[in-house]
């Protein structure tokens, strides 16, 4: 038989006083994970849903010419609309083919272009680098170790577009772009997501790589995103709405300090009283 709703409300409180208490007692911390989190980002951070049209409604990434393109020229078009990217200081992580690398240089004419990738994927930046008008550098190495980054200026702009759940090493990375991005700068983000609605990472180990791969729920990356210093989030919901990616704009509002991994304005409980 189950209780009334108003019946299970009272025997919750009941039950979460009583937990409270005797932690209190017993001198430790007392949480809800699934419910506490929430109350943090709400407290400390924006999350706004934008519903703007976004053409890009492809099934998947990947096309019969097993051509994996995160979005298209369009969708990228879409939600910049309105965002005064133009003429500033642009890094790009992972550019590969130079889809979007192309359509930046054209569209946006940024002051300096900036891209980070693996030196095994030279091969790839050759066929298209010689097309680019505007000033640019290639910083090659793994991005978390970049520290070439760090002696320019910092950027306005980053287009972090399907790179994030390749690795297992979110906080490390999503930290560096905080670092050699300005206050107030902008992250394109996409990547794809655990569709589960708690704060969960996912790791996949993939078979004869010997890599592993990180897969956040939305709201594990809301905090992966806020703790290292991006609390201003906007997610784009018409991209590929059927799919399990998602697409998110992210306003750089905090500095991390020296030697620190994560910025301690969210945490994942409540403290204790």
């Amino acid at each position: 038989m189950r209780l009334p709703a108003p019946a299970r409300a009272v025997v919750w409180r009941t039950g979460r006083r009583a937990v409270d208490w005797s932690a209190k007692k017993l001198k430790l911390a007392s949480y809800v994970p699934l419910y506490d989190y929430r109350e943090q980002l709400d407290l400390h951070t924006t999350f706004h849903r934008d519903a703007r049209a976004v053409r890009d409604k492809r099934p998947s990434t990947v096309d019969d010419a097993d051509f994996d393109l995160t979005l298209t020229v369009d969708g990228l078009e879409d939600v910049l609309a309105g965002r005064d990217w133009s003429g500033k200081r642009v890094l790009e992580v992972g550019p590969k083919h130079g889809t979007h690398s192309l359509w930046i240089d054209e569209h946006l004419e940024p002051s300096e272009l900036v891209f980070s990738d693996f030196a095994s994927d030279r091969h790839f930046h050759e066929q298209w680098e010689r097309q680019l008008r505007a000033p640019h550098r290639w910083v090659y190495g793994d991005l978390r170790s970049a520290t070439e980054l760090h002696e320019l200026e910092p950027f306005d702009a980053v287009f972090f577009l399907g790179v994030l759940y390749h690795s297992a090493f979110h906080l490390p990375l999503l930290g560096m772009l905080n670092r050699v991005t300005r206050l107030g700068g902008e992250m394109l983000l996409e990547t794809t997501i655990d569709p589960r609605p708690d704060a969960a990472v996912r790791i996949r180990w993939q078979q004869g790589t010997g890599k592993a791969k990180a897969v956040p729920t939305l709201d594990a990356l809301r905090i992966e995103l806020a703790w290292t210093g991006w609390r201003d989030v906007a997610w784009f919901t018409d991209y590929r709405p059927e799919s399990s990616e998602v697409v998110l704009l992210c306003r750089k509002t905090d500095d991390l300090d020296d030697g620190a991994d994560v910025v301690d304005v969210v945490t994942p409980q409540r403290q204790p009283a």
